[in-house]
């Protein structure tokens, strides 16, 4: 017990240390994306940080599995390099019993990590969707600025010439191309933005024009006053997949027709990279082993090596489904053939 712990215990630091860096790698092509969005409406400190919290989930299940990966080779290519792992199996142990500690682990994260696919990331990510939506409505309209075009609005733009410091904007053109069959052009002399009781933003325009474009008519409307309103239909982001439970993802792709692809694809990596701590947990240790003269930098190098294998193979094999050309099952082809070459490994080792 006392080498268990020893072991665990050195594991789950390691453990720590890789998923907090895997993080904040691919966190970053998050954090320039959001950063675009958020600063540009004017989105504060706090706001920034419920954002990037809301985020964790969905990457969380993607770092789980190459932390685990990483921290075992890590671990146990500095067990290697120091001996230990010799005088452990010259006094009688066997390899099933130094991998022992990596099962642990490795079944601690397999619930924790079913509990982020299945409930926690499909929450945070509508509430992620929420948040910014909430934000975008209520901070977009404080950020338009006098001669830049204001695109927040999915199907609406803006340019105005001026802005006084009451809020009133001056020389106003408006382009509404929500409707396709009925485009509209406004053009107004000032002003006014607001939210009504709904967070839904509202210009009121005085002294302007309106140009009602459809598909063989157009029409001209001279106003003294119009009520402009910017609601669309929905969200401002629309739900996506990652918000979505099994249940549902299996009734949407089992209704859309030839656009089902994509929703298999997803209900397959939420059970996929789970259960692929399964076939680490055998296979971490094994090439710990091989590698363990090539020291921390060798199990690292290897580590990323091999998840970089694996995660081409499934794009590969996801866009061979989404393309048709294979049947949706055929997602689950990388994890087999990992778990193949796992088991045949650590049985070689045991």
């Amino acid at each position: 017990m006392v080498i268990y712990r020893y072991i665990l215990r050195e594991l789950g630091l390691t453990f720590i240390i890789c998923i907090v860096g895997l993080n904040m790698v691919l966190m970053m092509e998050k954090i320039l994306r959001l950063s675009r969005l958020m600063s540009g409406i004017g989105a504060s400190y706090l706001d920034m940080v419920a954002v990037l919290l809301l985020i964790q989930p969905q990457i969380l299940v993607l770092t789980i599995p190459m932390a685990l990966l990483l921290s075992v080779l890590l671990t146990y290519g500095r067990l290697g390099m120091d001996n230990e792992l010799t005088v452990l199996r010259s006094s009688g142990m066997r390899f099933g019993e130094i991998a022992r500690p990596v099962f642990h682990l490795s079944a601690v994260l397999l619930v924790f990590s079913v509990f982020t696919s299945l409930y926690l990331m499909p929450a945070s990510s509508r509430t992620l969707r929420e948040e910014i939506n909430r934000v975008l409505r209520e901070r977009a309209p404080l950020s338009i600025e006098p001669g830049v075009f204001f695109t927040a609005f999915k199907g609406v733009l803006i340019l105005v010439n001026g802005k006084t410091a009451d809020g009133v904007f001056r020389g106003i053109f408006i382009s509404d191309s929500r409707n396709p069959a009925s485009e509209r052009v406004i053009v107004a002399r000032r002003g006014r933005l607001s939210l009504d009781r709904g967070l839904q933003p509202v210009f009121s325009l005085t002294d302007g024009t309106v140009h009602i474009v459809g598909r063989e008519s157009a029409t001209v409307i001279n106003f003294d006053e119009y009520r402009f309103s910017i609601r669309l239909s929905g969200d401002l982001l629309g739900r996506k997949k990652s918000e979505m439970t099994l249940p549902e993802l299996y009734r949407r792709a089992v209704s859309k027709g030839a656009e089902s692809a994509g929703y298999f694809i997803e209900l397959h990596r939420r059970l996929s990279f789970p259960a692929l701590l399964v076939a680490l947990a055998f296979l971490a240790p094994a090439l710990s082993v091989r590698t363990g003269r090539a020291g921390r930098t060798g199990g690292f190098t290897v580590g990323l090596l091999v998840f970089t294998l694996y995660y081409v193979t499934l794009i590969y094999f996801e866009n061979l489904v989404r393309t048709g050309r294979l049947h949706h099952l055929a997602c689950w082809t990388p994890f087999l053939m990992l778990t193949l070459v796992a088991v045949l490994l650590y049985r070689r080792e045991d």
